[in-house]
Parts: structure tokens; sequence; C-alpha cells
């Protein structure tokens, strides 16, 4: 009641008022507001009932009756006339986008009524008290999650401000309001100074909603609002229902809502109301049944997406934590994210109980190569010093029940069939719920580079060109090829696509989709100046990929004739000053580094001259190497057999190719962060690694202004030799993804202008700051 938006001439029902009961402190007051004015008597009463204490309670909570009070209050909120926001989502803010033709700084009552109007019932959460479509209803879990009236709802117009900013939404000035005013002037003037009762009732609040754990947090609700489509909250709501004993299922009835068909109970709820339903289970329980949803993919999260609300991604409790999910289903996150390590050894510790000298015995003997007097401190340094994946693959993965154990303490469902998965993804399920970083098997080429292996083995074992061994080698080449022409078109694909699309343009800036990355690539190949001569053949290429080793392998030094032709009119590719920001004129101190719409010329000269180069060298290492040649050899029905001088000449070639690219960074290889280190004067070095651990150090700050790219404590590509002119600066480039969480935030962020103020100079240069 005291967090909400209140209609004109709002009246408190008697019925409201006849539940509370006051102290004689809270008599008294109520007294003195009605000999001060002429205050209705309920209105007094509730707002005494809603100061709740001074230096002494107002309210007797012994004899108030809270059933009837809830009632009551369940009953103005059902009737519409008490509102709160609905802010679990984008509805608000999509709806201020178009009803509102400036930015909604701030808002009338007319306005608010005008936003709020046909929207769902606002989701809110008070101890185990919850507010929403499904009226007032009684949660399994304690969370504090009161009403809010200033809510995130625009973003300003500046093109580079990710913040979605809040508005107050008013409510009218009804009685109530002012009585609670007057109330508040004469405690104020009259009354001794407040006692500690607010710090008493936050101490309660944080022992039952559990202030200072860190496997559970409020940012539950706002995942479920915002990264779920309705479908996806539909295959959750299915599994907490799933039999009779299911925790949903429990919940709701506890609240006197017996299910018999789960599909018509879903059907007859709208998003809100799922979101209620949902929070009514333990946060354990909650979490359970989206990993379950997650894994049996019926939420199908695709690799490297990681699902954060965008809005209102809040944080709460001693650690700030706040909620995240991928395919490896959901997890709390800390602020310190170098909490982690302690969730490690706190796991550690929880398996090997060190008060049993037998398990005490058995984790000395794993840690016996450790320095240490003790095995705490052979245990704390290991766990200091160690990989994740080798402490938990040491100390976790060696044998079921320890894994089982672990698996449990960190949520994973029990559904799972653990027994199933490879020890890569055993390892990764535990290092994304303890707060780590994922450790993939292979990336980028890893496929490649093991067919390639598995090749070589088979022509090293060539003596005399028996049937059985050119059928080895018939057998390994179809995977080998296969993965040859992956890694072509990957390559040929990125490389285009990240030298000659316009990234600062783009609805969402530098990130990576392979689909729109090969559009681009048969786009540009396709046109009129990346055509052949007429002495050479012309080919065709095709968006969807369906292109074989010639035009993929003739594909590099066509893109070198484009680019080379690009560098010679260059002045065609000027950025029109309307796309500019502003601070591009005026800056010379960080300038504005991509002033053509393609990067390619943004490029130093020296690193424009040197990927020509790397082109044409690509194109002589896979011609001199005779690949497509060699493929029609090996699988066609054809008697010019290949001999083991032009295999091996193959697979060098093949080798150098791989080195060209990954060394270069033209083909998409993953960094991830691994390091972070800052200096009195403020200087940053930030260091990446990719699958085969070679490093990448980016270093702040810049001498130009902000590019748009991603955030350096953030997975990433990066193209080590394309250098952007007059910085240390390079391209990198998002991880971008398909799925339901994509396209659920397709057109975000919306702006109604497009200017970039001059302002933003003083934003540019540490792009830490966008990691999330």
């Amino acid at each position: 009641m005291a967090h909400s938006i209140l209609p004109s001439r709002y009246r408190v029902p008697s019925k409201l008022i006849e539940s509370i009961a006051l102290t004689d402190s809270g008599e008294e007051l109520c007294k003195r507001l009605m000999r001060i004015r002429n205050f209705k008597w309920p209105e007094v009463r509730l707002a005494c009932f809603l100061k709740f204490s001074h230096h002494e309670l107002l309210v007797d909570h012994n004899k108030t009756d809270l059933t009837e009070l809830i009632s009551a209050l369940n009953e103005e909120i059902e009737a519409g006339k008490i509102l709160h926001p609905f802010i679990w989502g984008r509805e608000l803010y999509d709806k201020a986008f178009e009803v509102f033709q400036h930015d909604p700084v701030s808002v009338d009552e007319l306005q608010t009524a005008e936003l709020l109007e046909g929207t769902p019932r606002g989701v809110w959460q008070s101890a185990d008290v919850t507010t929403g479509p499904l009226g007032i209803i009684f949660s399994q879990e304690m969370r504090a999650l009161i009403p809010i009236v200033e809510i995130p709802l625009y973003h300003c117009e500046k093109r580079t401000c990710r913040t979605v900013h809040r508005t107050y939404l008013a409510t009218t000035d009804s009685q109530i309001h002012k009585t609670r005013a007057k109330l508040r002037e004469i405690l104020e003037k009259e009354w001794e100074p407040p006692s500690a009762f607010p710090e008493f009732f936050t101490d309660i609040d944080n022992e039952i909603c559990d202030y200072y754990g860190d496997q559970r947090c409020l940012g539950e609700i706002p995942l479920l609002g915002e990264c779920f489509s309705s479908e996806e909250l539909d295959a959750i709501i299915t599994i907490a229902l799933k039999g009779k004993g299911a925790p949903l299922r429990l919940a709701l009835r506890e609240n006197s809502i017996n299910v018999g068909d789960p599909q018509a109970f879903i059907e007859g709820l709208d998003k809100a109301g799922k979101i209620q339903a949902l929070i009514l289970m333990k946060s354990k329980q909650l979490t359970t049944c989206i990993d379950e949803a997650v894994h049996t993919k019926q939420i199908k999260i695709p690799a490297h997406e990681i699902r954060r609300p965008k809005i209102l991604d809040i944080s709460t409790g001693f650690y700030n934590l706040s909620a995240e999910c991928s395919r490896y289903g959901v997890r709390t996150m800390p602020e310190d994210r170098s909490l982690a390590v302690v969730r490690l050894r706190r796991l550690i510790v929880s398996i090997y109980d060190l008060s049993d000298p037998s398990c005490r015995s058995e984790l000395g003997w794993r840690l016996r190569r450790i320095d240490g007097e003790s095995v705490e401190e052979k245990l704390d340094r290991y766990v200091r010093n160690a990989d994740p994946a080798d402490v938990l693959s040491n100390l976790v993965l060696v044998g079921p029940t320890s894994f089982s154990a672990a698996a449990d303490r960190c949520g994973v469902p029990r559904t799972m069939e653990l027994e199933r998965l490879e020890d890569a993804e055993l390892v990764n399920i535990l290092l994304w719920k303890l707060g780590f970083s994922l450790k993939d098997a292979e990336d980028a080429f890893g496929p490649l580079r093991r067919n390639r292996d598995a090749f070589s083995q088979a022509v090293g074992a060539i003596t005399a060109y028996s049937e059985s061994e050119r059928y080895e080698i018939k057998r390994e080449s179809s995977p080998l090829f296969s993965s040859i022409e992956s890694a072509l078109d990957a390559t040929l694909s990125f490389t285009a696509w990240a030298l000659t699309f316009d990234h600062w343009s783009a609805q969402s800036r530098f990130t990576y989709y392979h689909a729109d990355a090969r559009e681009q690539m048969a786009k540009v190949l396709n046109s009129a100046q990346a055509r052949p001569t007429a002495t050479v053949e012309a080919v065709i290429y095709d968006s969807q990929g369906r292109n074989t080793l010639f035009p993929l392998i003739s594909g590099f030094s066509r893109l070198r004739a484009y680019l080379a032709n690009v560098l010679a009119h260059a002045d065609q590719y000027l950025r029109p000053e309307s796309e500019m920001p502003s601070y591009a004129t005026h800056a010379d101190l960080t300038p504005f580094a991509f002033t053509h719409t393609l990067p390619f010329l943004s490029l130093s000269k020296e690193a424009q001259q040197e990927i020509i180069e790397l082109l044409s060298e690509m194109t002589r290492v896979l011609e001199g190497g005779q690949v497509s040649s060699i493929r029609n050899k090996l699988q066609h029905s054809r008697d010019d057999f290949p001999s083991k001088d032009e295999l091996n000449r193959f697979l060098e070639s093949v080798g150098k190719f791989l080195e060209i690219a990954e060394g270069s960074g033209l083909c998409p290889v993953l960094f991830r962060p691994v390091g972070h280190h800052r200096d009195a004067s403020g200087r940053s070095s930030y260091s990446f690694s990719d699958y085969r651990s070679r490093e990448h150090v980016i270093h702040r700050p810049s001498s130009i202004g902000n590019t748009g790219m991603p955030g350096l404590l953030k997975e990433q590509f990066i193209i080590p030799v394309a250098k952007v002119s007059k910085s240390t600066e390079v391209l990198r480039f998002s991880v971008g993804t398909h799925s339901t969480y994509n396209e659920l935030w397709q057109d975000w962020p919306r702006y109604r202008a497009t200017a970039d103020r001059r302002s933003e100079l003083m934003h540019p240069t540490d792009e830490a700051a966008q990691a999330g």
C-alpha cells in the first residue's frame, strides 16, 4: 500500500482499517492528527499503520488481524483501485516508446494512468507475501522485493549510452497522501527522534531472506521476466507441475489453488501470472525447474549465450548477487567474481570432511605434491594457483560419490543423466555453477586440427599402397574435407564481413553472426567490384553456405581484389556527416575511429597491406597444396590415386593455412579474458587467451574514442592483424547467437533521436565498464 499508485479521489474503505489495531502511541498520534485538521478517520488510521513505528511501535502486531487486512487489501488491488507496475520485461518500456514522443524524464498522473492502462498487474513480494494477477498469495520462499514507482523506462538519445533511465510514476495527491505527509511533519516537529526500529526490522528481513547467503537472489524474478519467452515460461511451469508431489502443485495447493489440467492452468495465465506462480516455489526448486527445461532442450540456449536481464539486472544481498542463465542452467553471480575461488574451496571442504581422518588422509594424498605444512594450507595454495578446471578434475571427478555430492551442492538437477556426459561437460557444469568462465575442450579450428591429425596418421602408415591402406585414407578423408570446407567458409565469411560491413551503424554493434557474415561475403564477392577478369572462371557465391572447395579457395583472391579496389576509391566510402557522432569533429585527444563505412579503410596502412598479402598467401598455399585436386582424387572413383608426396604436400598446405588464419585472426578464433592489471596511473592491461593458449593483450587508455566494440571482460573474437589507424586497438567482435532470447531483444535499445552529445567525450575510453 505504501508503494502503490492510487487513482484520483481515492478513499480508504472502512474494511481496510477495521482489522488494524494500534498501540497507545498509535492511538495518541491518530487523535493528534484529527485535532489538527479535518482528516478522515480511515485515512488517519491507515497513515499510522503505514508509518508503523517511531520511537515506539504504533501498531499492535499481536491484535491486528493480518488475514482480514490482506483480504481487504486484495479486494482493492483486484478492483484496480491500488496499482503496482509490472516491470519484469520490456512491456512498459515498449509502450512508453510508443506513447511518449519525448524521453519520459517525468510523467504526470494522467500520463501514468495512460502508461499502465491495459498492462499486467505488478508482481512483487515482501517476506512470503506475493501480489500479482493471482491475488495476494503466499510463497514458500522469503524474499524482499517491495514495489517501486520509479521504474526503468527509456534510453536517452545518446547512442553510446546503454543505461535504461528511470521515470517516477506520479500518483494523485489523494487524501491518504496528504494525511501521511502531515503525520511525518508532526513526528519531526513534536515527537522524540525515531528509535532503531527500522534497523531492527532490517535485521529480521536479512535473516529470513538469507541476506548473507550466496546461493539465491532476487535476480531470479527479472531473469524470468526478461530472459524467457512466454512459451519457455510454459515449459518451466509444466515441469514444476509434473507429478502429484510437484513443488508448484504443493505451493498452489497451500494457497487453495488446485491444478487439474496443467495446460488449462497455464492458458489461464498472462506473463505476470506465470511469474507470480513460479515464485511461489523455493528458489532452489525454481532454478531446478529452469535447469531441467534447459537440459532437456525445452529451452534451447546455444553455446556462448548467457542470458541476463537487460532492463533491471538487480543485484541483492551482502555479495550483490545477480542471476544469469546459460546452456548449463541458472547461477547466482556475486559482484566480486573472485568469490568463485572461495566457493570452490568450500565445495572441496564439503566433499572431504576434514574432521574425518580417512577423508583428511585421502585429500592429503591427492595434494601430496603441493607445498604446505597442513592439508588446509595445501588446499588453499592449490585452489589459489591451479586452473579451476584442473582442481575439479583432480579432486571432484575422481569418483561418482564425490561428483554426485558436488553436483548436489552446486544445484545441478538430479534428473540430469550425468553419467552420459563427457568429463569436459561435467567440469563445465560445475565451473558455471561456481561462477567461473567455461573451459571449452576445443574451439575455432579444433575439428579441422583433429581430423588433419587422423588423416596424417593414415598417410604415415602407408607402406605398399594396398587396398586396405587406400580404404583407410579415403575413410579419413571424408571428415577432413568436410572440416576443411567448414573452416574455409568460416574464414572467408568472417574476414569479408569483418572488413567490409559497417559495424558502427549496425543495430548490434560489432556482433558476429555466422549466417549474417556469410551473407555479407556473398554480397561482396558477387558485386561488380569483386568479379574476376575474363581469364578467370566466374563464380556465384551462395549466401546459404552451399559453396564447394573451388569457390571457397578462389574467394580469398577475389576478396583481395575487392579490397585493393576499395583502397583505390576510398573517398567513395567516407561516412556521411549525418552518421558521425558529434565528437568526431571536436575531440582531437580521442578521435572517432570509423570515418569510413568500410572498417578496412579505418585500419592503418601497414595493417591494410598485411591483410592483402595474407589473402594472397592463403590462396597460394591452398592452390599449391592442390586441395581441390586431392579431394577429387580421393572422393571420386578415379584411378589417379594421389601419391604419398602429394598427400604430404596437401597436409602441409592445410597446416600452413591454419597457422595463417589463426595467427592473424582472420578466422573466428574466440578469445576469453584471463587477467586484468591496473597501475597507479590508471594504465590497464587486459589479457585474453584462445583455445591453444595463445595470448593477446589489450591496453588502456586508448588513443581513440568510443568504438562500440565489446567490453574487455567478455569473451570475443579478436583480429590481431586488423590494427585501427593511429592506435594500438584492433577489431574485436562479440559472439552473436540466434535464440528466443535474441528475438526478445531484437530491436534493443530503442532511441527516439540519433544525436550523440558532446558530453559523451567523458565516457569513451574504458570499455571494461561495458562488461555487463
